[in-house]
């Protein structure tokens, strides 16, 4: 066999042992057609081989001390392809790529990736499977979750891979990226309706709100720790659902307004359970304390964490205040931790609440469709049915500024309106902006349907524009999304279907 030789020839170019190595492989990219990328850290100046096998199977060599999880049946044909053989450098990393060709047929391939890397004492690397898949479409994994993620929070582990938790009850899951696999990672706490799931600094997630069993809002509020994988439980000082809640730059988290009671038949008693009051929680001490009041009470609103550490609240549903007027709120507000307070309002075209919001990797934020309110005619009749409601197909692209007013930009051009829809950042200030859904009212019935949507929407900037994507196998209501390691988004909730994941 040609790997055994190439490996026994590299570790005759080095003389001296070392005692201990580890060799890590992360994998990026897999578009067809495009670039799909290998990076090995592992100890400096050490001889490295990259293979990949269509073949999982365990391969032992008992003369290097070494057992893959692949065959090696093309490693003659690794050892020739360029920056798969070679010395990791003086920070210990290298770097290799293949060329996916434009052939969809080759979504039907998975091909496991391993390291090997030594100079007299071998390491193997963890296991890396590329599967391939056409650039702008949703695909589902290699494997779903073992239970059904309804939605929840997202944090990231401490070995870089992601964990969902809050959206199967009790149970968290972690999604291994490099393998496209799922194993459970403990108990946690379940979270109902128009709750927050919020990550730490410190890699735990805070848990706020939403509605409880009973269908009330709640203030229960809990912290998970992903690595002993316990539980503290918590309460605000009052119940909220529809709020907002986002990390700062010094590590605490602002919560701010919602609904402390709701009616979901008397618009009327909706509005007046709306507050305007704020809470800090401080992951030192696991404590809430009060914060100071906005100017406007508001729930589903966003709230968003800027590149300076401070916080932007955006819209929502709220009450003109002094008169307290129900309406629809087209005012934003950046809050700074620093002074504790509010600063100046900042106006944005085309009020909306239940709008998705991201901070994008230049420090905007894209704040994305949302669902607009009239309800002139109903304040005089009383009637649901003149409630006038539409599902916005715009977006408002914010720019910090540096007296702390900011600007906003319209950016029109969606595919269709949609509210509750899932957004993920992308490089160059771009974001993927996937599923939500539609509402209307029933005149008949008097009630209100909402049309979940399957489409989905990219955003570029040079110029703000949206173009459609791929869309997803099956429309999603309030899905969330994760950015994963090697560059893809994952898409999940929402619906009946299990998880997607979107190759740029």
């Amino acid at each position: 066999m040609k790997f055994p030789l190439v490996i026994s020839s590299l570790a005759l170019a080095l003389t001296t042992p070392l005692a201990a190595q580890t060799l890590t492989l992360d994998k990026s990219g897999g578009a067809i057609p495009g670039p799909a990328s290998f990076t090995l850290r592992g100890t400096a100046n050490t001889p490295y081989l990259l293979l990949f096998s269509g073949v999982e199977a365990p391969t032992p060599f008992p003369a290097l001390g070494i057992t893959l999880d692949i065959t090696d049946d093309l490693a003659g044909v690794c050892v020739s392809i360029p920056g798969f053989l070679g010395t990791l450098n003086a920070s210990g990393t290298a770097t290799a790529s293949l060329q996916i060709p434009n052939d969809p047929s080759l979504e039907a391939l998975v091909v496991s990736f391993q390291g090997i890397s030594g100079n007299g004492t071998y390491v193997v690397s963890n296991l890396a499977r590329l599967t391939p898949q056409v650039a702008g479409t949703f695909k589902a994994p290699l494997n779903q979750p073992t239970l059904p993620i309804l939605g929840g929070g997202i944090a990231t582990a401490a070995d870089g891979e992601i964990l969902f938790v809050g959206g199967t009850g009790p149970v968290a899951q972690r999604y291994a990226s490099r393998i496209e696999e799922w194993e459970n990672a403990g108990i946690t706490f379940g979270v109902g309706l128009l709750a927050q799931a919020t990550g730490l600094a410190d890699g735990r997630v805070l848990f706020t709100g939403g509605l409880g069993v009973d269908g009330l809002p709640t203030s229960a509020a809990a912290v998970y720790d992903p690595i002993a994988q316990t539980t503290t439980t918590l309460a605000m000082s009052i119940p909220r659902a529809g709020h907002g809640a986002s990390l700062m730059g010094n590590g605490k988290v602002l919560v701010t307004g919602g609904f402390e009671t709701i009616s979901l038949t008397d618009p009327l008693a909706l509005f007046a359970g709306i507050r305007a009051s704020t809470e800090v929680f401080d992951p030192v001490t696991n404590t809430f304390s009060a914060g100071p009041g906005m100017l406007e009470a508001r729930a589903l609103h966003s709230s968003s964490t800027l590149s300076n550490g401070q916080v932007l609240i955006a819209g929502g549903l709220t009450l003109i205040p002094i008169v307290n007027l129900p309406t629809v709120s087209a005012t934003a507000y950046r809050f700074n931790p620093s002074s504790n307070s509010f600063g100046f309002p900042s106006l944005f075209s085309g009020a909306r609440f239940m709008h998705s919001a991201v901070g994008t990797s230049n420090g905007k934020v894209l704040l994305v469709g949302g669902l607009t309110l009239d309800l002139s005619v109903f304040l005089t009749t009383g009637n649901v049915a003149d409630i006038i409601v539409g599902t916005r197909t715009d977006a408002q692209l914010y720019t910090p500024s540096f007296l702390g007013f900011g600007t906003f930009a319209t950016v029109n051009g969606m595919s269709e309106g949609r509210a509750g829809a899932a957004l993920a950042a992308l490089p160059n200030g771009g974001a993927l902006v996937a599923g939500g859904f539609r509402l209307t009212i029933n005149v008949a019935t008097s009630t209100f349907e909402a049309t979940a949507l399957a489409t989905a929407d990219l955003f570029t900037q040079s110029p703000n524009a949206f173009a459609p994507t791929g869309s997803m196998a099956a429309p999603r209501l309030f899905p969330v999304t994760a950015n994963l390691p090697d560059g893809t988004v994952m898409v999940v909730g929402g619906g009946p279907t299990g998880i997607e994941i979107y190759q740029r």
